[in-house]
């Protein structure tokens, strides 16, 4: 048996698998013995290397094989094994190599350019074999199983271990990666989309850049038309690497979802998909949303459009719930106490072109613009503007109590404008969108830790931090 764990990482990898997954499994079962089960899952997953170092690691690419099993047990021994054997277990191929010692920057450049293209043309040979395995026949795989592993196998190396590997390894298995997750495959494209949400901020969304708005339509004419797409793909897709898309640029998924607006049925299950996105998008990178706001709201309430009521029908719910997950998260988004106007001021921008946009929520329609550009002399006023921190135009929007009066508070300048928002019979018919003024505009005084120039990202730091921590001043 200890020959076996010496000569084997087939081996290695299915009987830490199937003790490691025995235990957690018995902890679900009874209490009782959770102490014992913890230890034994604890053993094969760190202290049998610590105490056997010559034992071979388990094999990554078995592995793998078992991160979509059915059995949660199952699932999770064999991420937890992945993870602690990963540093020991890298492939040969893909493992950085620190040994070489040269004279001369010429001569070190020259041998890294020969070097870089022999570890690609072997990271590219492991990547792409179809030799079949021994470990194939212990999960009655096919070869085709084989070089998928490795694809898995390398792009999570690259998101979690990048400086284990070769610098070149996440160009090289990216696209194979992609092509992994669009295939649909039963076994590995859901493992496949969420190494790629995984990484992608830190380490695929520089590569790949522009291929997104496409990956991002890929994914709504799946949903869209493939319905025999599996629960566990459909819920990766959607729940995990749709969202990781979507932070990773935002321009491209607003244009996308607003697009097929138009271009697919209004009962399509696109619209509400498009609408939970964004609602994932506002609570994990508002600060990439929050220059977009006017069309997010825009895309929101076209989907409440009474002129089209079976969206309406359709995306009522998720697009009031959408709407008020926006209001909560940008203090420059106000939503009346009756839900029957919506403000949306400019969070990011030019202060001079500072326009706040007043939506009558019945008719889904906008019905007045806001001057909230900055008074004459204002940058002077300012003066020392930060030009690596962005502006800020609008902070905080509150409604009166009757809905018939707003307050912005701009700490860009620390002003507060008041604008009277009822309108003549003759104003509500002809629907006049000129900017319009602000009724009183109020200078605050600075204060101790709160001034111009000292506070220019507090509110995009509210903002990150879900909270309408300038509703007070208001």
């Amino acid at each position: 048996m200890s020959q076996l764990w010496r000569s084997s990482s087939e081996f290695c990898a299915i009987r830490s698998l199937t003790m490691v997954s025995l235990a957690q499994h018995m902890v679900s079962l009874s209490h009782s013995c959770s102490t014992a089960s913890s230890a034994l899952a604890a053993f094969y997953t760190r202290k049998f290397a610590e105490k056997f170092p010559d034992i071979k690691p388990p094999l990554l690419q078995l592995l793998i094989s078992f991160w979509q099993n059915k059995s949660e047990q199952v699932r999770m021994a064999a991420r937890s094994l992945f993870h602690c054997a990963a540093s020991r277990a890298i492939p040969r191929p893909l493992r950085a190599e620190n040994n070489i010692s040269l004279n001369s920057k010429t001569e070190e450049k020259l041998l890294e350019d020969v070097q870089y293209e022999k570890e690609d043309s072997e990271m590219v040979a492991w990547l792409e074999s179809f030799e079949r395995q021994d470990w194939i026949s212990c999960v009655w795989g096919t070869s085709q199983d084989a070089m998928t592993s490795h694809i898995v196998v390398a792009a999570a190396l690259a998101v979690w271990y990048p400086s284990l590997v070769k610098p070149t390894l996440a160009k090289l298995c990216i696209h194979p990666l992609l092509k992994l997750v669009m295939a649909m495959n039963e076994k590995y494209s859901s493992t496949a989309a969420e190494i790629l949400a995984e990484g992608m901020e830190s380490t695929w969304s520089v590569i790949i850049h522009s291929e997104i708005p496409h990956l991002i339509s890929d994914i709504f004419f799946q949903i869209e038309h493939n319905s025999a797409t599996s629960v566990e793909i459909r819920e990766s897709l959607v729940g995990i690497l749709l969202p990781s898309l979507a932070m990773a640029d935002v321009p491209s998924f607003l244009h996308v979802i607003e697009r097929q607006i138009w271009s697919t049925a209004s009962d399509s299950p696109v619209h509400i998909v498009s609408l939970m996105t964004l609602v994932r998008v506002t609570r994990g990178s508002p600060r990439n949303l929050a220059p977009y706001l006017d069309k997010v709201v825009n895309f929101i309430l076209q989907t409440m459009d009474p002129g089209n009521l079976a969206m309406r029908r359709n995306c009522l719910q998720n697009s009031m719930a959408t709407l008020k997950e926006v209001v909560r998260v940008f203090p420059m988004v106000a939503l009346n106490d009756s839900s029957t106007r919506l403000a949306v001021g400019d969070a990011i921008g030019d202060i001079n072109k500072a326009i706040i946009r007043v939506y009558e929520m019945q008719s889904m329609t906008k019905i007045k613009i806001l001057d909230a550009s900055g008074p004459p002399g204002l940058p002077t006023l300012l003066g020392g503007a930060s030009e690596t921190t962005p502006n800020t135009a609008i902070s905080v929007l509150s409604f009166s109590p009757d809905g018939e009066g707003l307050v912005a508070f701009s700490e860009h300048g620390l002003m507060i404008r008041w604008w009277s928002l009822g309108s003549m019979w003759w104003e509500k018919l002809s629907r006049n969108l000129v900017p319009v003024q602000c009724t009183k505009l109020i200078f605050v005084p600075p204060w101790e830790g709160f001034s111009p120039t000292s506070t220019r990202s507090s509110v995009m730091a509210s903002v990150m931090g879900n909270g309408k921590h300038f509703s007070q001043v208001i």
